[in-house]
């Protein structure tokens, strides 16, 4: 099971960088003295866009194949997936409407900016949460229910999927601030 101790050593990396980019946001809302409203929400806007791309392009793809293979193995794991995929759905929701509202609070409107922050927490809880069963409920599922043939796939998958998730991503529209890299 060499394999599946690889793969979730991986994700759990990945879920200390997530909750260090759900820290530099909430520390970009927490910017107080000079910095006022709109550098603020320009910081958090910044953040929430490299947390995003942190989630579409390295984290999310690595778990495809593990939870394709893992789905129809039990009522209950299918459950979780379920439950996963809807608090997934619901944090890139709180996310994205967040930063509309810092968008609007970028321009001075500091209701929309404490509307985001208020979001923002919701999201920071919501994830956390869903970190923990990942690496609690999930890990237990998979070592139940995945054999050492299908976490090899899952390994050897990993690399294909992140790179098929950038090319993706390199596709979309840059980062603020980014100059978008020549196709070819």
């Amino acid at each position: 099971m060499l394999a599946a101790e690889c793969a979730w050593a991986i994700l759990r990396a990945e879920h200390v960088r997530t909750r260090e980019l759900l820290a530099r946001l909430e520390t970009a809302m927490k910017a107080g003295g000079e910095a006022g409203v709109r550098q603020r929400a320009r910081s958090a806007i910044e953040a929430i866009e490299r947390l995003q791309a942190f989630e579409e392009t390295t984290h999310r793809p690595k778990g495809v194949v593990m939870l394709n293979m893992l789905r129809g193995r039990s009522s209950e794991a299918d459950g979780l997936l379920d439950q996963l995929d809807s608090e997934s759905e619901r944090c890139s929701g709180l996310l994205a409407q967040a930063k509309i509202l810092l968008e609007r609070g970028e321009s001075g409107d500091m209701a929309a900016a404490a509307e985001a922050n208020a979001l923002l927490r919701q999201h920071r809880q919501l994830m956390s949460a869903h970190l923990d069963k990942e690496d609690t409920l999930l890990h237990s599922h998979t070592a139940l229910l995945l054999s050492p043939e299908e976490w090899a796939a899952v390994v050897s998958s990993i690399s294909k999927e992140v790179g098929a998730a950038r090319k993706r991503g390199h596709r979309r529209s840059p980062l603020r601030g980014q100059v978008p890299k020549p196709a070819g």
